[in-house]
């Protein structure tokens, strides 16, 4: 009685057991539920730094093996009578020797095994041409490669494409950029045989093609030969033709080759990314083809053009902020923990060393993950009005005061994100000037 008398005085008269009860499961309920919600957070954060670890391990195993391997090979002569081994002997002392970047003796070990080896075999012929490549002996491995008959063979068409693809990475990185492609192109080649393609193994292949070409036409600019620059960039254009900086690049070539071809490049930049274009190039394009169209009788093109530079003036200079404009200047940052969240707070600056006054300006602060890109927090803020003006040749603003908070249990997380900062006159064209990583203590600048 007494402690039914407790419960009524507690709950109220009006409340039956049957509710007395219910209200307690429901409360275990959601202790439960927040419990398991807290469980699977920890979990997942604990997979995380699982799966960061196994790269971590694979990289130190390797490393791990490559010792283990020089020392076995300066103890032992393993290449000693291998003519007289098995097939798979061979392949094992040439690993081996591979694996302490002995590529001398690997080459001498996968010739024989390729001596040894069944005309089906492929293995042989890519372990060679791989150890071949890396010593540079490019002529050689050419000629292991296309001495494999060429078929329609699975196993073939497999090595075929991994070779050139290593041949075409080992040309990239001591600079032969064409000789980079034309492998890439071959191994290109082999893989388009695979009936059933690999979309990222594809899309790999595409993306090492563009960046050769990409690459030699730089070089080609830098010697002069703007056409031949061109040619090669009209061709990483076919393989990627909605890439940004492949057509800025045609755009600016053309300015001094073909002004009507620069402007047609860059109207179509302008709408995509206004904030990138250098304007200064772009009106040099439309003055020399408007004097083109002058020089041709063409007088109303030559007055589109003309318009043209007036209505991008404006437009600039109301709508864009270019990086080169601003400077952004870091006082202090706070590093506060708080409960089980960690409170970030800076106080930044930014500096107007363009020679145009700015009469409206917005920043936003972006916390971003540094390994998915994922955005945690944004912080949007006015930084300068018509009212208070950013004066030209180095007018500052007021100290700008950010807070960012984000759910995290330890402070080694923090090396996990980053802080974007935008500058915009426009919503629709921000501009990325500077990006920072997210401090483990609080700094004064």
């Amino acid at each position: 009685m007494i402690k039914e008398k407790s419960k009524k005085a507690r709950f109220g008269n009006e409340m039956s057991l049957d509710k007395i009860i219910l209200s307690y499961l429901r409360t275990i309920g959601i202790s439960f539920l927040i419990a398991f919600l807290f469980t699977l957070l920890l979990s997942f954060h604990a997979r995380n730094e699982m799966i960061k670890n196994l790269y971590t391990n694979v990289k130190e195993q390797q490393k791990f093996d490559e010792q283990l391997a020089r020392q076995l090979v300066v103890q032992s002569d393993f290449a000693k009578d291998l003519r007289q081994k098995r097939y798979s002997v061979c392949m094992q002392v040439g690993m081996l020797y591979e694996a302490a970047k002995d590529y001398k003796n690997a080459q001498y070990a996968y010739e024989i095994a390729l001596d040894k080896a069944r005309p089906e075999v492929y293995a042989p012929y890519y372990r060679l041409a791989k150890v071949l490549i890396a010593q540079e002996k490019f002529k050689e491995a050419q000629d292991i490669i296309k001495s494999a008959r060429d078929i329609n063979n699975k196993h073939l068409v497999k090595f075929k494409t991994r070779s050139y693809i290593e041949m075409g990475d080992k040309y990239y990185s001591i600079g032969k950029f064409l000789s980079a492609a034309k492998s890439y192109e071959k191994s290109k080649y082999y893989y388009d045989k695979f009936k059933n393609r690999d979309e990222i193994v594809e899309k790999a292949i595409a993306e090492r093609i563009v960046n050769s070409y990409v690459q030699t036409a730089d070089i080609m600019v830098k010697n002069g030969s703007n056409s031949d620059a061109v040619r090669f960039l009209a061709k990483a254009e076919k393989l990627a033709p909605k890439d940004f900086l492949i057509r800025y690049k045609l755009a600016i070539i053309y300015s001094d080759l073909d002004a009507e071809k620069s402007v047609k490049y860059f109207e179509r930049l302008m709408e995509e990314c206004p904030q990138e274009i250098d304007y200064g190039v772009y009106a040099k394009a439309l003055m020399k083809a408007a004097n083109i169209a002058d020089w041709q009788g063409n007088n109303i093109q030559a007055k589109y053009y003309r318009y043209k530079i007036h209505s991008l003036d404006l437009f600039v200079n109301n709508k864009v902020i270019y990086k080169n404009d601003v400077e952004i200047y870091l006082d202090s940052f706070t590093v506060r923990k708080m409960w089980l969240k960690y409170h970030l707070r800076g106080m930044y600056r930014i500096k107007n060393v363009s020679h145009t006054d700015i009469t409206n300006l917005s920043a936003e602060f972006v916390l971003k993950r540094k390994d998915n890109g994922k955005i945690l927090e944004s912080v949007n803020t006015k930084v300068v009005t018509k009212n208070n003006p950013l004066y030209s040749n180095g007018g500052v603003t007021e100290a700008i005061m950010v807070n960012l908070g984000k759910n995290i249990f330890t402070k080694r997380e923090l090396d996990q994100y980053i802080i974007e900062i935008y500058l915009y006159k426009d919503e629709k064209y921000k501009t990325l000037i500077t990006t920072m990583n997210v401090p483990k203590k609080s700094i004064n600048g």
